[in-house]
């Protein structure tokens, strides 16, 4: 079962890494034209700033859900790394149950949200308000899982930790910050 899951985390993997590579660089174009447009042709463009913010909004959500294949969330170790090894395991269980649950309480707000927010359009593009929503329960569909994924691995001890590994350059401590407490 881990190993189905695996090949489809691996391909949606890739996938979502491609349509935020393709958000990130459609925000960048996007404000460049409306720079350029506002100070060099002193004309605003009406659209750009409601697609920034539709395109932030699946930028981010979407991100959270590349942050679980790695199981690269945001964590607070320290209280972690001081417990005894049997009680950080079982404590890292609850969590990961706690979250799937979470999850699965996002996804039913976010989709009534979408069903709420219908083809009502937005205001300069005209999209229906239900498209910028729709972020919200896809992204936490592919967290919830993933997450499921963890704890079936953690759970009987069987498949990689990750699904998907931190590549090479990212262990080598390259680009990262570090904040080092000692004097």
């Amino acid at each position: 079962m881990v190993e189905a899951m695996d090949k489809f985390i691996a391909s949606s993997f890739k996938v979502l890494r491609a349509v935020l590579s393709v958000v990130l660089l459609g925000m960048v174009a996007i404000l460049m034209a409306h720079i350029f447009c506002r100070y060099i042709l002193n004309s605003s463009l009406t659209w750009s700033e409601e697609l920034l913010k539709i395109l932030l909004v699946w930028f981010g959500m979407l991100s959270v859900s590349l942050l679980a294949i790695r199981r690269e969330h945001v964590s607070i170790v320290i209280f972690k790394e001081h417990m005894p090894k049997r009680v950080a395991a079982v404590l890292s269980k609850v969590t990961q149950i706690i979250t799937v649950l979470v999850c699965l309480v996002v996804i039913y707000v976010g989709a009534n949200y979408v069903m709420e927010a219908g083809y009502r359009p937005t205001p300069a593009l005209g999209l229906p308000y239900g498209y910028a929503y729709a972020a919200i329960p896809i992204s936490f569909l592919f967290v919830t899982v993933y997450e499921i994924r963890n704890l079936i691995v953690d759970l009987t001890g069987k498949g990689n930790h990750a699904a998907i590994e931190k590549p090479e350059e990212d262990l080598t401590g390259g680009g990262e910050f570090h904040l080092d407490m000692k004097e």
